[in-house]
């Protein structure tokens, strides 16, 4: 009797691990469904034999999508320029550009590009919450397993598998921004995460050209989201951004001249310094004038650590789209 009972149990306990699927952090808004570990070890599988292999591109089909951020990429490739059919995504209330496949001859010919980059070492994942985000922006679908990030030292490739039939059908680049070269401090910021831009108010990816205007074009935050979250209220962060808006609107607002200005704030827990950077052909007085004014405000401190982010202001310029 008690043999039955262990192996009954030793049936149950194993039946609950094999239905285990490995969970992931979804962001808020994104519809997200899992596939069976099976089916993910499958796909997982066709995808490592397929970068071992040359000659094997047994998870291609006739159809497949490269995404915006890859396609920026690849559409100079002149094996790729023959590919007929483009793509227009709009994510962030931009249109951009991408590209697809529908024959596997021109499948192969996108996965080859891919392979030549995949020449060292590599990892095979699941999606972390900023990838989610990017690639839930350039869909008009819920997201479906098998879904991986193939992570190089220089890109991280998202790659999703049609479940039924464990073809690749959707090839991108998160647009992994990690390192920054600060023009004003001469510094270079890594971060392990991505480098993060918002722009009203809300986390971007992609840029365009936008209209010749005088604004605010970006926040540019040069601290991570844990240190942020804190040493800093969203309070206190959107009282900077409005004070330093409504100096640079009184000011700038009828010039004439064109340019961009950097604003750089270093808030600590007893001291706040700012500095300034300036590029093509400002009013120099005006410019005076604004580094007067925004240096008088008082700006609030933070908890503990500094933390430190730019605004970046357009004066009858377009966006950097870069």
């Amino acid at each position: 009797m008690k043999i039955k009972i262990v192996l009954l149990l030793l049936f149950i306990i194993n039946t609950v691990t094999a239905q285990v699927k490995e969970k992931i952090t979804i962001p808020n808004g994104v519809v997200y469904n899992y596939a069976d570990d099976k089916i993910n070890e499958k796909a997982k599988k066709l995808l490592t034999e397929s970068l071992t292999n040359t000659t094997n591109d047994d998870l291609l089909g006739n159809n497949l999508i490269i995404g915006p951020t890859l396609w920026k990429r690849f559409k100079n490739i002149e094996s790729l320029k023959s590919i007929p059919d483009s793509v227009i995504f709009h994510i962030d209330d931009i249109e951009v550009e991408g590209k697809m496949s529908k024959n596997l001859k021109d499948s192969k010919k996108i996965w080859e590009e891919v392979k030549k980059e995949v020449s060292g070492k590599y990892q095979i994942r699941k999606a972390n919450e900023d990838e989610l985000k990017y690639y839930w922006s350039t869909i008009s679908f819920d997201i479906e397993e098998p879904l991986f990030i193939l992570q190089t030292e220089n890109h991280y490739y998202i790659i999703n598998f049609i479940k039924e039939k464990l073809k690749l059908f959707w090839l991108d680049e998160f647009p992994n921004k990690n390192t920054y070269n600060n023009p004003i401090d001469k510094g270079t910021y890594k971060t392990e995460g991505t480098i993060k831009t918002y722009k009203n108010g809300n986390e971007v990816y992609i840029t365009d050209k936008g209209n010749k205007e005088t604004k605010l074009e970006k926040v540019l935050f040069l601290t991570s989201d844990q240190e942020l979250q804190t040493n800093a209220s969203v309070e206190d962060m959107k009282s900077v951004i409005e004070k330093t808006n409504r100096i640079f609107e009184s000011l700038f607002k009828n010039s004439k001249k064109e340019g961009k200005i950097m604003v750089q704030f270093e808030l600590g827990k007893k001291k706040n310094e700012i500095q300034f950077a300036v590029k093509d052909d400002l009013d120099l007085e005006l410019m005076k004038e604004f580094e007067k004014q925004v240096n008088k405000e008082k700006y609030p401190h933070t908890k503990k650590d500094t933390i430190k982010f730019q605004l970046i202001y357009k004066v009858n310029s377009y966006n950097d789209t870069e």
